[in-house]
């Protein structure tokens, strides 16, 4: 799906599909879309396995090339020994600082997870979590126009704003409901031990 077909799906959803008379504009749409895909990836990256050449002689590693990385989870380095062997590391301005220097022939086994993206071209979002976008984005933008008709004059009288806030609360509810599902499915690894 693309950032067009997504942000279609959430007019359609919130009753706004007259072009010439749009409540929200394309890019107040889309400005929550990408706010729920942001929430989305925390609750869900994508995990990514990458190698990565040591550096000769440094415990620095160049990680500046792992686009839209979120968190590195873990280094093993070397990699293929058994057991495993995983360096205590940290990482700074697109470098990655582990305990053991390098030999710049061996590859360090970088696990790390990455952001999602929507974009006019495609989405790294899964299928079946579509809907999830639709249900965040649909709310947020709801509880926004709940402000914005706060004394305004409005075709729905008063009932303008406490409607648009009672679906929109009820919107971000159901999403915040299935976020938490795909978080408890997650299961919290200790890769170390004190």
């Amino acid at each position: 799906m693309t950032l067009t077909e997504m942000r279609a799906r959430v007019r359609e959803d919130l009753q706004d599909e007259d072009a010439a008379n749009y409540r929200w504009t394309d890019d107040q749409v889309d400005g929550a879309i990408q706010r729920v895909v942001a929430e989305f990836s925390q609750a869900c990256p994508i995990e990514i396995l990458t190698e990565i050449t040591s550096t000769a002689d440094s415990k620095e590693i160049d990680i500046s090339t792992l686009a839209d990385l979120l968190k590195v989870c873990s280094v093993e380095y070397p990699k293929d020994l058994e057991p495993r062997y995983l360096q205590r590391f940290e990482t700074w301005e697109g470098k990655l600082y582990m305990t053991d220097k390098g030999d710049g022939v061996k590859k360090a086994r970088i696990r790390w997870l990455e952001w999602h993206t929507l974009t006019a071209v495609g989405s790294t979002i899964p299928e079946q979590h579509e809907e999830i976008i639709v249900l965040g984005a649909t709310g947020y933008l709801a509880t926004s126009a709940s402000v914005y008709t706060v004394d305004r004059a409005s075709i729905a009288g008063k009932w303008a704003t406490i409607n648009f806030l009672k679906w929109g609360q009820m919107r971000l509810d159901r999403y915040e409901k299935k976020l938490k599902q795909l978080t408890s499915r997650v299961t919290v690894k200790e890769l170390y031990s004190d």
